[in-house]
């Protein structure tokens, strides 16, 4: 009995430490949704030459369940790589892998617009950061994320759309494999110790048991 109980404190043990270490990783990976009021920001058509209009074939209603590029679904309006662009901003710089715009309004009503903008794309992530809201794609898009600032002044925004690319892919692909890789590891020293400890008692059980024959 003594034996039983010792191994199931030992495994009990070991799973505790695989979910400590097991939950902050994958808690990571998916990141709360800000849930901001929406504002009034009518999407407005596109100035000439300003990027192609988004593909037809949105949904009636709804949000997507399966893959899809987020330029079938978001409004019919200015994009960059399947990201939407609000219009009536100022044209900041496109170069770099990235494009930026700046608007004349407060950051409320910008991500407002852009929620609504990306209400039917399910593969959007919201990440709340203190200087920034950070949107970003995890489906198959071409652009990576949508930076929408918010220390540029009360009425003053500015918006950048990165593309996607292989370094955030690899960084990604990295990080994963060593979250998993570590608790493995950890699991494995866990039942070596624990394989130690059961040899160190079974033969400290036999010295006893063999020393009253001896006598």
């Amino acid at each position: 009995m003594k034996k039983i109980g010792i191994c199931l404190i030992l495994t009990v043990a070991i799973l505790m430490i695989t979910l400590v270490l097991g939950s902050p990783l994958m808690a990571a990976q998916e990141p709360e949704k800000e849930t901001a009021p929406q504002s009034a920001a009518p999407a407005q058509a596109a100035a000439p030459g300003q990027n192609e209009p988004a593909a037809s074939g949105q949904p009636s209603g709804g949000k997507v369940r399966v893959p899809v590029d987020s330029s079938q679904v978001i409004p019919k309006g200015p994009q960059w790589l399947g990201a939407p662009i609000m219009p009536n901003g100022t044209k900041l710089k496109e170069e770099g892998g990235q494009y930026s715009t700046e608007y004349n309004l407060p950051y409320k009503e910008v991500l407002a617009w852009y929620q609504e903008a990306l209400k039917n794309y399910p593969d959007a992530r919201y990440r709340d950061w203190k200087e920034e809201m950070y949107i970003e794609d995890q489906g198959g898009s071409k652009w990576h994320a949508i930076k929408i600032s918010k220390t540029d002044g009360p009425n003053k925004t500015i918006v950048t759309i990165r593309k996607d690319n292989w370094t955030w892919i690899l960084a990604t692909l990295v990080i994963r494999f060593l979250g998993v890789f570590i608790v493995l590891l950890v699991l494995w020293v866990g039942l070596n110790i624990s394989a130690a400890i059961m040899k160190r008692f079974i033969k400290s059980e036999q010295k006893k048991q063999a020393a009253p024959a001896h006598a």
